[in-house]
């Protein structure tokens, strides 16, 4: 009965988690930042000559790994969602409860794996374009 309860708990708490990641914090950047910082930060990331982006190799590498951890935070989030259908669905037949656990348990493990590739991948981009620091 307890492992029920903490097991029913993980899965709300992930779900949770998941949720709270997913809702956009992009709008309370001008709250936080006053007028000068944002303008400081644009006009640092656009060339000044020509007034385009700035499209050196660091950041066309940064732009890629993040926009495949940002998917594949997407996919997370939707096979913890179809974990969750599963199991609320199941009605009492033990196979697909079993499923969703193996989906929901293969999901927090991908997630765990996504996580250290970004620590990874950021540690060693932040090296390579900052030696010495």
């Amino acid at each position: 009965m307890l492992k029920k309860k903490l097991l029913s708990f993980a899965v709300l708490a992930t779900m949770a988690f998941s949720l709270a990641m997913a809702l956009p914090v992009s709008a309370q950047v001008d709250k936080i930042l006053d007028s000068d910082q944002l303008q400081a930060v644009a006009q640092d990331s656009y060339n000044e000559s020509t007034g385009a982006p700035k499209t050196g190799i660091q950041n066309i590498v940064v732009t890629i790994i993040n926009s495949i951890l940002g998917l594949l935070g997407v996919i997370f989030l939707v096979l913890v969602i179809y974990a969750g259908f599963l199991w609320m669905t199941a009605g009492g037949n033990e196979d697909q409860v079993g499923k969703a656990k193996g989906l929901l348990i293969n999901a927090i493990i991908g997630v765990i794996i996504i996580v250290a590739a970004y620590a990874i991948s950021y540690f060693v981009l932040n090296a390579l374009i900052n030696p010495g620091i």
